[in-house]
Parts: C-alpha cells; structure tokens; sequence
C-alpha cells in the first residue's frame, strides 16, 4: 500500500516545499498505517536550541521523554543547508545497549535528513528525558544574523516511534533554533507551556536562571504563552516550567539573540 505526504520546512528566510512519495511495506518492523495503528499518551521527541557565530559550530541533542517502553525511533529533520552545513551526527548517551544509527541522506542537497535509531524491543529505553541523538553543524562563514530553525518532518523517512509490543507510539516532536549572531544586548524569550495533547497550560511558572543563580519568573496565560524581556544575551540560562499536572523537563540554552516558539510539552 503506497501513501503520499507533504511535509512543509520553514529555513529561516527560505521556504521549501517537498513532496514525497512514502511507501509503507508491511514486512518492515514498522507494520502498516502508522496513524491507525499509533496507541497511547504520545512521548515528545524534540530538539534543543542553540547558538553560534558565523565560521564557528553549533551543537544540538534531540531527546525522547521515555516512559519505559520505547524502543525504535524514525523521523527526518531539516533546516537551511546554505547556513548549517556538514551535520556531523552520532548517537547520544541515553540510547539502550545494542542501538544501532542508520541515515538517509538521499536528500540531503535540499537540507533533510532521515534518521533511524533502531533499538530492539529486548531492550527498550528506561523512563526519563534520554539523548538520543548529538548533532554538530558549521554555521558558513557568510551566514547572516538570524534565527535558523531545524524542524521535524516526514521527508526522506516518515517518523515512527516502536514499543515493546511491536506497535507505535504517537509522537509530539518540538522544533530546535539555531541563532547565528548577536543582535542585541537585550533579548525576548517566548513560547508556549502545552500540555502532552498540545493544549496550552494556564498558571504554569516559568523560570530563567543565570549561571549565578538569578531567577526570573512567568506565568503563562489563558493559551500557555510565556514571554520573557530584556535577558541578557551571550550567557549559558536553565529554563524550568513548574505545574501542579505536569512534569516538564528543565533545558539549558546558550543565549544570543531572542528566541521564538521556546515550548515546553508536559509529561504525565
């Protein structure tokens, strides 16, 4: 049974459009409609933010919020190939023994990358937020000042996420940012608290805090928008959500100009 997706990446200041045909074989270890066949509380898979300067490197992680029985994860990423080249990408430290890597660069002249990280239902990953994958990129030497996003999608491999069954779990992935550049000695930070279903979380706190231990604080809004103004750019900051239904997992950022669509995707 073949199927047809269209996936949509926005790179910074181009926007590519793909189409891709995704047969779906059902001999493969991810057996047959993978919509139909998804059960349970979706995991979040995300990629994390970070910063450089033109000429130098920039390091992100993708992370899986596991619950115990995780174990093969599939999906593709993109970003603004001319901005962040040579992707050097290695499995992380929170992969069960045995995982194996595998990559699909088939498109890779058009920014997207396929990943496989195929880990055997005998050992799947243990609860907790795991590093699943290391990606360094060189950020061009040309490279304008701005926010490059790095995004999730389907093209050249469709995502999936196995369990110890040999069924699907349903994935929540969030986006990473790359910013190239320093724009300002006062930066925003803003985003959305969501629960694991992707409705915005009302009442949540949202916390900035410095290497030197400085908090700043935010409530989020009816919708789960947080903003924070005036931070202080090219310093190292942990930001933490704290709410009375969720967990959330706190992330470090190296901060150099603002930052959009920060969210954080709550964990039961």
């Amino acid at each position: 049974m073949s199927k047809y997706a269209v996936s949509f990446f926005a790179f910074g200041r181009k926007t590519f459009f793909v189409l891709g045909a995704v047969l779906l074989v059902a001999a493969s270890g991810f057996v047959a409609d993978s919509v139909n066949a998804q059960t349970g509380t979706p995991r979040t898979v995300r990629m994390t933010s970070g910063g450089g300067n033109p000429g130098g490197t920039v390091a992100l992680r993708v992370e899986l919020d596991a619950q115990g029985n995780e174990t093969s994860l599939v999906f593709s990423f993109g970003r603004n190939q001319a901005v962040l080249t040579n992707p050097v990408i290695t499995l992380g430290n929170g992969v069960p023994a045995g995982t194996g890597l595998t990559l699909n660069e088939s498109q890779a002249a058009q920014g997207l990358i396929g990943v496989i990280v195929d880990t055997p239902t005998s050992a799947p990953y243990t609860a907790g937020t795991k590093t699943v994958l290391n990606i360094t990129f060189t950020i061009a030497a040309n490279a304008a000042t701005g926010n490059y996003p790095v995004v999730f999608g389907n093209v050249p491999t469709p995502s999936s996420l196995g369990n110890t069954s040999n069924g699907l779990i349903p994935i929540n992935f969030v986006n990473g940012n790359v910013q190239v550049g320093s724009t300002a000695a006062g930066v925003d930070v803003s985003g959305r608290v969501l629960t694991p279903d992707g409705r915005g979380i009302r009442n949540a706190k949202v916390i900035v805090t410095d290497a030197a231990g400085n908090k700043r604080v935010a409530t989020t809004g009816s919708f789960g928008f947080y903003r924070f103004a005036d931070i202080e750019s090219g310093q190292a900051y942990t930001i933490s959500v704290a709410s009375k239904q969720y967990r959330f997992t706190p992330r470090v950022i190296n901060l150099v100009d603002s930052l959009v669509d920060f969210d954080f995707v709550g964990q039961q």
